[in-house]
């Protein structure tokens, strides 16, 4: 499948300032997701609701449906005026805003912005290949290939498939993925540029990713996208109750340790995919 994307969106002089103004960036864009899951505990603790709640779930579309939310769960009705929207894709995206802003490239954002709304698709494939023409690198991410056929068959179990489709969008594709990178050296309808780092570490993390400042993530092609900054995922989840706690979490980037992430939920086992970092580590 082609990609989306067009072909030189930015010019040269956005990629070198973009080069010239990394160490801002990352800054800018670590501190703000240590900023939103700071933000995230304080009104937990305070009220014991998310302030960021999710945005696909149908009792959070309008203000009326959020305030019968927290009114169900005995909430005072007027926190609805100080709550968030989020969903993993919309935290990452922010997170790159934040970085080019405070490097000046708000227009720069305005292009990766408006190519992600297109169809209101906002797909977190399409935000790292924008990011690798400004210069990032695409790293394939898989703990340990040799499980890839019994991951295939367990998420096919957890998630059986529903005629007519032929895919599901919540698996995997382990194996298919892996042949792919191996093979031809693209991921979907990406491009790697390294195919080995982030591959076969099991449940230890690579000690060189812990120095990686800021990164953008993706799982099963897409299906789950996270930001972090080293060596910790940073996760907004779109689907959960408005009273979870873990609504905005951190967690190490060790998808197959107790406690690591991306995280999983009893369907959704995020296994493999890809990871965009701003310089080769």
């Amino acid at each position: 499948m082609p990609s989306a994307i067009p072909a030189g969106m930015f010019s040269s002089s956005e990629i070198r300032k973009h080069r010239d103004t990394i160490a801002e960036f990352c800054d800018a864009a670590a501190d703000f997701l240590d900023w939103v899951f700071a933000d995230h505990k304080a009104f937990y603790a305070k009220w014991a609701v998310s302030k960021y709640y999710g945005n696909r779930k149908p009792e959070h579309r309008t203000r009326e449906l959020r305030i019968k939310e927290l009114r169900k769960f005995g909430k005072p009705a007027f926190l609805v005026d100080q709550q968030v929207a989020t969903a993993c894709i919309l935290l990452a995206m922010q997170a790159v805003e934040q970085g080019l802003n405070a490097t000046g490239m708000g227009n720069t954002w305005k292009k990766i912005n408006n190519q992600l709304k297109i169809d209101q698709k906002f797909y977190g494939t399409d935000l790292q290949m924008m990011l690798q023409q400004l210069g990032w690198k695409i790293y394939y991410w898989n703990p340990d290939p040799s499980k890839n056929a019994q991951w295939d068959a367990e998420d096919q179990q957890l998630n059986p498939l529903k005629p007519p489709r032929k895919w599901m969008p919540v698996w995997g594709g382990h194996a298919l993925r892996y042949a792919s990178v191996k093979n031809r050296g693209v991921y979907h309808d990406s491009k790697v540029d390294n195919s080995t780092e982030l591959v076969g570490f099991k449940k230890t993390q690579p000690a060189a990713f812990a120095n990686v400042p800021i990164f953008v993530g993706i799982a099963h092609a897409g299906y789950h996208v996270f930001p972090g900054r080293r060596g910790e995922v940073v996760e907004a989840h779109s689907m959960r109750q408005m009273i979870a706690k873990d609504n905005i979490e951190f967690s190490p980037f060790n998808p197959l340790a107790t406690g690591g992430g991306p995280r999983w939920t009893r369907s959704e086992k995020y296994r493999s995919g890809l990871i965009a970092v701003p310089f080769d580590f």
